[in-house]
């Protein structure tokens, strides 16, 4: 049998295992690359994206080739209507050294120790102790500047070390780069600046309740949102900041490149206050003056346009930590957001509702036998008795005299006899005059007005109705902010359209006007007409008072106004220690005897152009014992009257221009060279004659003249001869005096202006008629 042959049949097996393996280690060799590949791209998405440590290396590295610089924007300046600067911004220059720049670390130590010195001895002697007390800082003297900057080039780490005490101003920087070694580069570039815009106030405080604080949210924790102007006009004030995209081109040197980025900084706008600045002032330091004398704890003084609502005055003056002292304006805004009882001015509100829904007029009698009375169930009580025109006390009196006499006792037996079962229609007509609201100045921290009206909880706190309605009539109860009151009192002067307090002109770029704010209309129509004639009836009245005549006699424009004094039952804000003490534990009115006493006028009362209000609060003591309106704030009030009628010209009374050119009807004899050029100027032509002997007039020395019905002068020579009594008709009596005496006469004399007749017949020889002459003189 054949053997088998097995050779052939082994071989493919093998071949089939070799290419096996060779695909196995193949495909793991891929599966190798394939895994590498995919880490590799995850670990550059990881860096390009992900990793933190790169992020920051690659942002330092970046950082120390180019950086952004923002270019600040100039805040825009706040001004007075004439354009005096209230607020403003003005560049201020921090200086900064680089301790470890080479020109310090290089330079030998002589140079350095005598340029050291001469720096720190004139930084000493410009931040000196009184520059350090003005801008509250502490003082460094020339030894601590020397022993800090030696030490600081010592160490060499200390980068753009600051070495000023406070900013200074671009004139201070630039006497200081000029003049101080060190800054000057005379060592070589080793100082920097930093630029900051600085806000400043030329007139100190002056209506800085109005400017208010600019915002600053600089640091995340401390956040302040800025008051007045500064806040609610902040958008147009701040501007646009720029950006600049800078490169490093060595050591402390960096210079702008082209950039997407790059953008000019566009400088905020001008905002234009309605404030007179002149007027602001004189009300500042008058009503300063009187809070000083009286130890008041805050006093509001402002002028509204009645037409407008413009607030051409604003003054919010509080005491310091000793009462009396250090009146300043940064203290708070009472005139926006403090609410108290107005008291007796807001009796003008309630004459409107008795007038309008009352059914009363201004001749409307209430029963008023004694100065204290029961209305409802409340005890009321008048601070006098109102007498008749015999001096005897009435006791009957007419809404014009209770008014006029600020009677409690009669509002508040009117009102209340008339509203006492619908209280809620006399609470609707005050809500319609905006009494339980605000009159547009939110944004200036304005207060709402707080009127408690029938049926609510804060109305029932008050006691009944009997208790209620009758002290609303004469001011209590209600809670005011002074702005409201005076918004009311402009709105009836402006024949019953209350328009809002008005306090920016206007916002202006460059010298364009980019935005008026209108005047805004608040009621069309608060009354009717009927009803505003007897409100200003009542008004004269009051102004005729006496006690209000005395503080405003003499003054040359007829006006209307109403006193107030109320009680202070709530706390205000006060830096006065003993305002605190008194509000710590709840103010008592009859024990601690805090007062506002207000003022409101306006005028001229024929057409009012102007409404004015003053209030001042103070503590009645046995020291200061005033607290009347009238004696608190009628002195302030008085004076803004004042510098108001001397500074508008329309308020005067106008010479008329008549259509044809004056003409003289007769010129006094006298002096020749006047008697002539009174005639030049005021006769329509001259004609000349000679005297009997000859004289010209022209170049007599006395004459007179006549004049015709078309106006021409003939002018003639009066003759006067030595020993004969002169001719003295027609002339006036320091021309006939000094003729008269210097003849030697003697001279008597009657009546005013010309002479007419003398005693003794002109030409009569002096020494046959005595020496004696009268003379009649009439006009």
């Amino acid at each position: 049998m054949a053997q088998k042959d097995t050779t052939t049949t082994k071989r493919p097996k093998q071949v089939q295992d070799a290419k096996r393996d060779i695909l196995s280690r193949v495909k793991l060799l891929y599966t190798l690359f394939i895994l590498l590949g995919i880490g590799i791209a995850a670990r550059l998405l990881w860096v390009q994206i992900a990793s933190p440590s790169v992020r920051h290396n690659a942002r330092v590295l970046n950082d120390g080739i180019l950086r952004e610089v923002m270019l600040p924007a100039h805040r825009g300046t706040i001004l007075t209507r004439e354009g005096e600067p209230l607020a403003l911004s003005s560049f201020r220059y921090h200086a900064a050294i680089d301790f470890a720049s080479e020109a310090l670390q290089d330079s030998d130590e002589e140079t350095l120790h005598r340029n050291v010195d001469s720096l720190a001895r004139m930084l000493a002697m410009h931040f000196n102790q009184s520059d350090a007390a003005r801008h509250g800082y502490k003082y460094i003297s020339a030894d601590e500047y020397k022993r800090e900057f030696l030490r600081l080039t010592a160490a060499g780490r200390d980068r753009s070390r600051q070495i000023f005490p406070r900013a200074v101003t671009t004139d201070e920087w630039n006497m200081i780069r000029r003049n101080f070694p060190i800054l000057n580069d005379n060592m070589g570039i080793v100082c920097g600046t930093r630029r900051t815009d600085e806000r400043i106030y030329p007139s100190g405080d002056l209506a800085k309740q109005l400017i208010g604080v600019l915002p600053d949210s600089t640091k995340a924790d401390k956040i302040r949102f800025g008051t007045g102007v500064e806040r609610a006009y902040d958008d147009d004030l701040a501007g646009q900041h720029g950006l600049s995209v800078e490169q490093r081109i060595a050591h402390g040197f960096w210079t702008r490149i082209e950039d997407s980025r790059n953008r000019m900084a566009e400088d905020g706008c001008n905002v234009v206050t309605t404030l007179d600045g002149g007027l602001q002032k004189m009300a500042t330091e008058r009503l300063r003056e009187e809070l000083e004398k009286e130890h008041a704890s805050f006093g509001v003084a402002m002028v509204m346009e009645v037409a407008t609502g413009n607030m051409l005055c604003l003054v919010n003056l509080s005491s310091g930590k000793e009462r009396g002292t250090n009146y300043r304006e940064d203290v708070f805004n009472h005139a926006f957001s403090t609410a108290m009882c107005p008291g007796s001015t807001f009796k003008l509100a309630s004459a409107m509702a008795l007038l309008e829904i009352g059914g009363c007029d201004v001749n409307t009698i209430v029963s008023i036998p004694k100065s204290s009375q029961k209305v409802g169930d409340k005890l009321v009580v008048d601070s006098h008795r109102i007498d008749n025109e015999d001096g005897k006390a009435m006791d009957s009196v007419t809404m014009r005299d209770g008014f006029a006499h600020s009677s409690n006792i009669y509002f508040a037996k009117a009102v209340y006899d008339r509203f006492k079962d619908e209280p809620e229609r006399y609470t609707r007509f005050l809500e319609g005059l905006l009494f339980n609201d605000h009159v547009g100045l939110q944004n200036f921290g304005e207060v709402k007005a707080n009127l408690p009206r029938p049926g609510t909880a804060e109305w029932k706190r008050n006691g009944s109705i009997g208790l209620t309605l009758p002290q609303l009539a004469y001011g209590y109860i209600i809670e005011l902010p002074p702005i409201h009151t005076l918004t009311f009192f402009n709105g009836v002067a402006n024949n019953g359209r209350m328009v809002a307090p008005r306090l920016i002109d206007r916002i202006e770029r460059n010298g364009e006007v980019v935005e008026r704010p209108p005047v805004i209309t608040l009621r069309e129509k608060m009354c009717s007409s009927k009803t505003l004639a007897g409100l200003r009836e009542c008004l004269s009245a009051a102004s005729a008072d006496n006690r209000t005549a005395y503080k405003f006699r003499g003054l040359p424009v007829e006006f209307g106004c109403k006193t107030g004094t109320a009680q202070i039952w709530g706390s205000f804000i006060s830096e006065s220690e003993a305002d605190k003490r008194s509000m710590s534990d709840g103010m008592n009115p009859s024990q601690d005897k805090y007062y506002l006493g207000s003022v409101v006028t306006m005028f001229p009362m024929d057409n009012p152009k102007y409404t004015v209000m003053v209030c001042v609060a103070k503590q009645q003591t046995g020291s200061h014992p005033n607290y009347y309106g009238i004696n608190l704030s009628g002195p302030t009030a008085r004076s803004i009257m004042d510098y108001i009628y001397a500074n508008d010209p329309t308020l005067h009374a106008h010479v008329e221009v008549p259509e044809e050119p004056y003409a003289a009807r007769s010129i006094k004899a006298g002096n020749g060279k006047a008697v002539w050029m009174c005639a030049d100027r005021y006769a329509a032509d001259i004609v000349e004659f000679e005297s009997e002997d000859g004289i010209k007039a022209k170049s007599a020395e006395w004459c007179k003249s006549s004049i015709d019905a078309e106006g021409v002068a003939t002018i003639s020579a009066v003759t006067t001869a030595d020993g004969k009594v002169p001719n003295v008709v027609g002339m006036g009596l320091s021309d006939a005096l000094y003729l008269l005496e210097s003849s030697g006469l003697s001279v008597t004399h009657s009546g005013s202006g010309r002479v007419v007749s003398q005693s003794i017949r002109p030409g009569t020889a002096i020494s046959k008629q005595g020496r004696t002459i009268h003379l009649t003189l009439e006009r």
